[in-house]
C-alpha cells in the first residue's frame, strides 16, 4: 500500500509540481520504505523496460547474453549512483538547513525521475534522441521540490538547484563511464 501511495505522489507532482509539492509531505514515509520497497520497483520497471528496448534494438548484431548484462551493469550502477548522490544531496540539504535524509531522498528521487523514464523510452526509441531535452523538466520539478517541500529560502534557490543538478550529472556520468568501461572488458 506504502507503494501505490507513493509512486500515486510522485506522478503527479510530476504532471503539476507547483501545485501537488505543496501538497504532499511525505511526513508518513519512511526511508526504510523508500529504500527497500518504493526505488526497487521504480528501478525493477527502468530494468524491465530497458531490457526490452535494448534486446529489440540490440539483438539482431548482439548476444542476447551481453545485452541483458549490460542492462543490469547499467541498473545496479543507477542504483548505487543514487544512494551515493542521496547521501551526498543529504549532505547538500543539511547545509541548508534540511535535516531529513527521507526528504532529501524523495525530492532526488522525484527530480531524477524524468531521466530514468527517457532513458527507457529512449532505449526502446532511439531514433528520438532529440527528446533528451526534456530532461530539463527535471530542473522545473527541482524548482518547485527546493521551494515547497524543502523550504530552501528564495534567495538560495538557484545555488542549490545548481549543486543539486551537479550531483545529479556526476553520478549519472560515473554510471554510465563505468558501464562502457565494464562492457568493454567483455566486448571487443
Amino acid at each position: 500500500m506504502v507503494v501505490k501511495s507513493v509512486i500515486g505522489k510522485i506522478v503527479k507532482i510530476l504532471v503539476n509540481p507547483r501545485l501537488f509539492w505543496q501538497r504532499y509531505d511525505f511526513s508518513s514515509l519512511k526511508t526504510k520504505d523508500l529504500q527497500g520497497k518504493v526505488y526497487p520497483l521504480i528501478m525493477a520497471g527502468f530494468f524491465a523496460i530497458v531490457l526490452f528496448g535494448s534486446a529489440l534494438n540490440r539483438m539482431p548484431d548482439e548476444f542476447f547474453g551481453w545485452i541483458l548484462l549490460d542492462t543490469f551493469v547499467i541498473s545496479i550502477l543507477l542504483s548505487i549512483s543514487f544512494f551515493l548522490i542521496g547521501y551526498l544531496e543529504y549532505w547538500l540539504c543539511r547545509s541548508f538547513g534540511i535535516a531529513s535524509y527521507c526528504k532529501a531522498l524523495v525530492f532526488l528521487l522525484v527530480s531524477m525521475l524524468p531521466f530514468y523514464v527517457l532513458y527507457a523510452v529512449l532505449s526502446i526509441f532511439p531514433s528520438l534522441f532529440f527528446l533528451w531535452i526534456l530532461v530539463l523538466y527535471s530542473l522545473y520539478v527541482m524548482y518547485f521540490g527546493a521551494l515547497y517541500f524543502l523550504k530552501i529560502p528564495g534567495d538560495r534557490i538557484v545555488i542549490f538547484i545548481i549543486l543539486s543538478v551537479l550531483l545529479m550529472v556526476l553520478g549519472i556520468a560515473l554510471s554510465v563511464t563505468l558501464d562502457g568501461v565494464f562492457m568493454g572488458l567483455f566486448i571487443k
